[in-house]
């Protein structure tokens, strides 16, 4: 009985050194075990965080290159609509400046069917004056040498009720055909406005035709013969009496 005792005592120390074995073996081998999981956790935080960065980096950089296309982009349409109202601003001068040079043309052509229509039976007319006032290269400024000559003309339209005034305007050759016209006419406008407003003569009187550098009155291949075509012609007509058209016709 007193054997079975001590044996029962033995199996239970034992046991109980048994357990408590295990059980510090099992701690050990699970703590080991969480420290690694820890490690490998953080191991792959501090990875993502990397390539979280490295990601942020790119998206950054693209956004950069996103950007600097948009704003050459922008540059490109600004350029682009600058070209189009530069090419439309071009597009309105040409149209603007052939109007003007059809309205000249036009201008010049109803002149000469007035002038035409005025005076499309000349043996009824005698011309009485011609006078011939010149002007400074590309200018249309009266010239104050020629105030007596123009004062002349307007003293004999004044007095004389029948009498009218052709005026002419041309220029040399030098520059293009419209342009002459015009510069033409510029100077016949001042040729006008003298006897008009400074002398007060009738302005159904004053007939006037710009030829430009066509119909000149010198060759313009010398100096003097173009100075001679930067020119305004004055003409003075009257009507024929019923004897001298008689005899004319006779």
């Amino acid at each position: 009985m007193q054997r079975l005792s001590i044996l029962l005592l033995i199996s239970a120390t034992l046991a109980a050194t048994s357990g408590c074995a295990s059980k510090g073996y099992v701690r050990k081998t699970v703590g080991a075990s969480s420290d690694a999981l820890t490690a490998r956790i953080e191991t792959n935080e501090s990875n993502m965080k990397e390539i979280r960065d490295t990601l942020d980096k790119k998206i950054t950089t693209v956004d950069t290159r996103v950007s600097g296309v948009d704003t050459k982009v922008s540059a490109l349409d600004t350029k682009t609509t600058e070209g189009m109202n530069s090419l439309k601003g071009d597009v309105q001068n040409v149209d603007q400046r052939a109007g003007q040079a059809r309205t000249t043309a036009d201008r010049a052509v109803n002149e000469v069917n007035v002038l035409g229509t005025k005076f499309q039976n000349r043996n009824m007319y005698n011309v009485t004056d011609e006078k011939s006032i010149q002007f400074k290269f590309d200018s249309a400024k009266l010239d104050k040498q020629y105030t007596d000559v123009l004062d002349q003309i307007a003293a004999t339209l004044v007095q004389n009720p029948d009498a009218i005034v052709v005026l002419e305007g041309r220029t040399d050759s030098t520059g293009d055909k419209d342009y002459n016209v015009r510069l033409g006419e510029r100077r016949i406008e001042a040729v006008r406005r003298y006897l008009a407003v400074d002398k007060a003569v009738p302005v159904y009187k004053i007939h006037e035709i710009s030829f430009g550098a066509e119909k000149p009155v010198a060759e313009n291949k010398t100096k003097d013969g173009r100075e001679k075509n930067r020119a305004v012609s004055m003409t003075i007509m009257v009507p024929k009496t019923e004897g001298s058209v008689a005899s004319r016709n006779d």
